[in-house]
């Protein structure tokens, strides 16, 4: 008996620890986008991060950031946007002064849909840098926004079609049940699903998107192509990485992809439909495959 209530004990303990959602999704590896130490600027490059994931009281977990490359310029704009090292200096200010409290969150600026920070270079050479919020969103927000639906619509466009023809797209479903919370009741438990998916285009590139928490709405979706180009060492996804999303405007691009792509989308609905074989045509599936008996013919 009192290894019975031990266990129960320590598994409580752990759902409590470990809340419903946290224990289905691992967190991801990724850098927050850093201009200066992109790997190549000879080709022109589309990327963008939409981070809302706290992992780390040392890495941002508020911060959206477009990152465009053309013609050897590199544009970087943010929405979000803290200074590392005034963070790192608050931070170091705190533990002398004995005020340093455990994962106390000093990255205080958050993505409020005014981006608040730019930077141009020309190769790596800076030729603008701005961190004022109304100079930024007056010259950048409309631009920003736009160009991140266009974005994000074309690459959706692209993983919906690497769903309608999964088979060739190797596209593979992960779904399983959320841990429950032991420590609330039966009648209080709510029966969650994780669902994640994932597939790769005929060059490489590869497509994700996860619901975490079971919601039945996808807020993470990731594109990737490991062709070299990167912002340093384990920068993650290095086109796409939307993580742990909460706007209602991305949300509404990427709300239902982890869905489709278990249950099937409108595009995959259509084509079977049209596909469909009528009843004659399976009835005479049926007397083709099964013949009847010989003997009792001649009879």
């Amino acid at each position: 008996m009192k290894k019975i209530g031990l266990a129960a004990v320590c598994a409580a303990l752990f759902a409590i620890m470990f809340p419903a959602g946290e224990l289905a999704s691992s967190d991801k590896t990724f850098t927050v986008i850093d201009p200066m130490k992109i790997s190549r600027y000879d080709e022109d490059r589309v990327a963008y991060q939409r981070i809302e994931k706290n992992v780390s009281p040392y890495v941002e977990n508020s911060i959206e950031s477009l990152l465009m490359v053309r013609r050897k310029m590199v544009y970087l704009i943010v929405d979000g946007y803290d200074v590392p090292a005034e963070v790192e200096r608050k931070r170091a200010v705190n533990e002398i002064e004995n005020r340093y409290v455990v994962n106390e969150d000093l990255w205080v600026n958050k993505i409020n849909g005014k981006p608040d920070y730019a930077r141009i270079l020309d190769r790596r050479m800076v030729k603008l840098e701005n961190s004022n919020e109304e100079f930024v969103t007056n010259n950048f927000g409309a631009f920003m926004k736009n160009t991140r639906d266009k974005f994000l619509k074309r690459h959706i466009e692209v993983f919906r079609q690497l769903m309608k023809n999964r088979t060739e797209s190797e596209l593979q479903i992960d779904v399983h049940p959320i841990q429950v919370n032991l420590a609330l009741r039966e009648s209080e438990n709510v029966r969650k699903t994780f669902m994640s998916a994932h597939a790769k285009t005929i060059n490489g590139t590869v497509y994700y998107c996860e619901d975490a928490n079971g919601d039945g709405v996808t807020e993470t979706f990731t594109v990737e192509f490991r062709d070299g180009f990167n912002w340093g060492l384990d920068c993650g996804p290095n086109i796409i990485f939307i993580y742990n999303n909460t706007d209602k405007d991305v949300e509404s691009l990427i709300g239902k992809l982890a869905f489709e792509a278990v249950k099937g989308s409108v595009a995959e609905e259509k084509a079977i439909m049209e596909t469909f074989p009528d009843d004659k045509t399976v009835f005479d599936m049926i007397d083709d495959i099964t013949p009847l008996d010989r003997r009792v013919e001649s009879r």
